[in-house]
């Protein structure tokens, strides 16, 4: 599945009355779901080939997980850091901001999403510009 299909489909699901969302493509099983616990990241899962067993080769350990402080992107989009333009932005470098306040907005399709800090700290980076286009959980903004 390429990376266009597979972002309408985020785009879809996050604007669907729906928990769970499952598409087979070319052998690939996509399951994207919802729910307020933290669990793991959504997998790819490819389907085993038909025939003789396929060698598998196991993956390097991952290097450790930095702890980052960050606000991300919830949806695919164009970001809007100011209600509308010639207004102030939401949010300024130094900022102490809380965790739920609107930091921005996410604009796809004509349908605004906000952006809200899941986080509560001080913002000390804005790591993307007014109007770039951005991915689900693309970094946004740096907290201290």
């Amino acid at each position: 599945m390429d990376i266009l299909r597979l972002k309408r489909l985020i785009d879809l699901f996050a604007h669907a009355p729906i928990n769970e969302l499952e598409v087979e493509d070319g052998g690939q099983l996509i399951r994207i779901s919802r729910g307020n616990t933290a669990g793991p990241a959504p997998v790819v899962v490819p389907r085993p080939p038909d025939g003789p067993a396929a060698t598998i080769v196991p993956e390097r350990p991952a290097a450790p997980v930095e702890d980052v402080r960050v606000i991300t992107a919830p949806t695919y989009g164009v970001l809007h850091l100011s209600p509308s333009p010639g207004t102030p932005p939401y949010v300024t470098m130094g900022q102490d901001i809380e965790a739920g306040q609107q930091v921005g907005l996410v604009e796809a399709m004509k349908v605004f999403n906000a952006v809200k800090a899941t986080l509560s700290g001080r913002i000390v980076e804005i790591l993307v510009q007014d109007g770039a286009e951005v991915e689900a959980g693309s970094p946004l903004f740096r907290l201290k």
